[in-house]
């Protein structure tokens, strides 16, 4: 069997993040140190109007890793509103080891990200962050549980202007519409 589509465990989660968690990308930190999938099925955070966010998540990877990643959820304050059992599933590829370019020419940039109805399976953090090596936080979103509609996510990106442009890169490949901003822009609505 190929390494990168072995059988791997899925657990599901609803949280709510007080004060919607905007200065901690606890999910980019769980895709790098635990070796996570990370999926956001559906969101609800617009900073500007809560003081909360919640969010519907599908986590990939080891129980152990599994595991890891509640106990830091819950150490954030992060509340475990629902959880699945964790259940196994095939075909599921593990996101390869995050490798930081030597480069110390860092630059923050944000993005705003329409998701299509379509294709809300497809778990784009976890792909920046694996595949392109950039540290994400979520700073809002916008995505229904049901997926009737499009959605959005407001998110903070870091890397080498390499590793942010090959994110963007990566997004527009999928047919995601991108708007970026080398500074932080406002798009909430």
């Amino acid at each position: 069997m190929d390494a990168s589509k072995q059988v791997t465990n899925q657990l599901t989660l609803r949280v709510r993040v007080p004060g919607g968690g905007q200065d901690d990308p606890v999910l980019s930190q769980l895709i790098t140190q635990y070796g996570v999938t990370v999926n956001i099925q559906a969101a609800l955070f617009d900073p500007k109007h809560q003081a909360e966010a919640w969010l519907d998540l599908e986590l990939y990877g080891s129980p152990a890793a599994l595991a890891e990643c509640l106990a830091v959820m819950q150490s954030r304050n992060w509340e475990l509103v629902s959880q699945s059992t964790l259940g196994e599933v095939a075909g599921v590829s593990a996101p390869a080891p995050v490798t930081t370019p030597a480069d110390t020419g860092l630059q923050c940039s944000h993005i705003h990200v329409r998701i299509p109805k379509a294709a809300c399976d497809v778990p784009i953090l976890s792909g920046l962050v694996s595949e392109h090596g950039l540290m994400v936080n979520l700073r809002g979103g916008l995505l229904s549980p049901s997926h009737e509609d499009d959605g959005w996510f407001d998110l903070d990106v870091q890397g080498t202007p390499a590793q942010i442009q090959s994110g963007l890169d990566y997004l527009r490949q999928r047919g995601l519409q991108v708007w970026h901003q080398e500074r932080k822009a406002d798009w909430s609505v």
